[in-house]
């Protein structure tokens, strides 16, 4: 592939990820795959075979499951009917509603009811890319029981890398925006690699590196990474702030890029989604 198709590949990539992420923001709004489609300027066709390409689903499937994600978090509150739910997360039918909760849970809706879901958190691992829940691994280690705890050593977190591609968009956001400090500059060009932290944790470290200067990949793993990181799959970072909504409307002034705005999660979290000039999710939660 020559240089300038990989280019427009990735711009290609990156208008999918916009795409997803308004899904994201947007799922319980009447959104077609033509309004989708209207926003990045691609006809309804093309727009279904690249996001399909690029995320294994069409833009249908894809918001269809964003809608059961949120429909399983609000039956299992006990406290709306299921119509109710089906049009507060976008459904204008409750058939449709009905079929696709039972092909994506794995049960027959009208099993679960009238009493709350019981055994759902079982049924939700089927979900896929249920966005912020605790994975299968996490679960079970927060289950595992506690072992020993070592002695004679002091170990702390010092530095945590995250690629990025543009030094100066990456600086006007995490030290503009996000307030970090910088701590270290060193290279050229795009070739940067740029220390960050927030001002009251000197001792915790955040190194914007350029993902295709590690020279033990192939030129092959660059393109992928350079692709993952187009289509916003690549890297994520979790912050947390005691004001979640003054952040949000600092980010909002600024200018960047909105996935989510401030929500209370059924995983005991609320939190906001934006992304970084390189395509990182950075999601802030409210620190509690």
């Amino acid at each position: 592939m020559s240089a300038p198709a990989r280019e427009q590949r990735l711009r290609d990539l990156a208008l999918m990820r916009r795409v997803r992420d308004r899904i994201d923001r947007d799922y319980a709004q009447p959104l077609d795959v033509e309004a989708l489609a209207r926003d990045v300027h691609m006809s309804a066709g093309h727009l279904s075979r690249q996001f399909r390409a690029a995320y294994g689903e069409s833009p249908y499937s894809y918001l269809m499951t964003r809608r059961i994600e949120r429909a399983m978090a609000l039956l299992r509150r006990g406290d709306r009917s299921v119509t109710e739910v089906c049009f507060e997360v976008g459904c204008s039918s409750l058939g449709t509603f009905s079929t696709r909760f039972a092909e994506l849970v794995g049960v027959p809706l009208a099993e679960r009811l009238p009493g709350p879901c019981r055994d759902w958190g079982a049924r939700a691992a089927g979900v896929r890319g249920q966005a912020g829940d605790p994975t299968g691994q996490e679960s079970r280690s927060s289950s595992a029981a506690p072992t020993s705890s070592l002695t004679g050593m002091d170990i702390t977190l010092h530095s945590s890398f995250l690629p990025h591609t543009d030094p100066e968009a990456s600086l006007a956001f995490y030290r503009d925006l996000l307030g970090f400090e910088v701590r270290l500059d060193v290279g050229q060009g795009t070739m940067r690699w740029i220390t960050v932290g927030a001002p009251d944790q000197p001792d915790v470290n955040l190194v914007l590196d350029p993902p295709g200067a590690n020279p033990g990949i192939t030129d092959e793993e660059r393109r992928t990474i350079a692709e993952m990181m187009a289509k916003g799959t690549y890297a994520m970072l979790l912050l947390a702030t005691s004001d979640l909504d003054a952040a949000f409307d600092r980010l909002v002034a600024g200018g960047a890029e909105i996935v989510q705005e401030p929500t209370e999660q059924p995983y005991g979290v609320r939190d906001c989604a934006v992304r970084d000039p390189a395509g990182n999710l950075v999601r802030i939660q409210q620190r509690r």
